[in-house]
């Protein structure tokens, strides 16, 4: 067999043949947008991480700066307008019992933030403190 047709038997023969890799633009669209997927997530993950220590750390200064205490008193008040509005979508969504678990906690949580605001409030009504013996 002449050397060019054996060449273009070889090169069809490899074209017909499965590629190891896949084109990107022939995957799935989630697979395609896995990477951006993965980096929101670990940038929300980190976010709510910042969210959570920032709120530990304003909770402990609460008690020695008033600046503090109202800087705690704002980021509770978000954080209980926020979980109120997605309680109120959830209860408009369908779902089996993993929603009404979810609404349960979300309740159960809306109580304990307003707990942690009222006494907030009140603390910082009372500020400065009274001087103890």
């Amino acid at each position: 067999m002449n050397p060019l047709l054996r060449a273009l038997k070889v090169t069809l023969h490899q074209l017909r043949r499965r590629h190891r890799r896949r084109l990107p633009f022939l995957s799935p669209p989630l697979e395609r947008r896995r990477p951006r997927i993965q980096a929101e997530d670990y940038a929300a993950r980190h976010s709510i991480e910042h969210t959570l220590d920032r709120k530990a750390e304003l909770r402990r200064l609460a008690l020695t700066r008033p600046e503090a205490a109202a800087r705690y008193h704002e980021l509770l008040t978000y954080e209980l307008e926020g979980l109120r509005e997605v309680a109120l979508v959830l209860q408009s969504t369908t779902g089996g019992r993993d929603l009404q678990e979810c609404m349960a906690e979300s309740r159960s949580e809306i109580e304990r933030l307003e707990i942690e605001v009222e006494w907030c409030a009140n603390f910082l009504r009372s500020w400065p403190p009274s001087p103890t013996v």
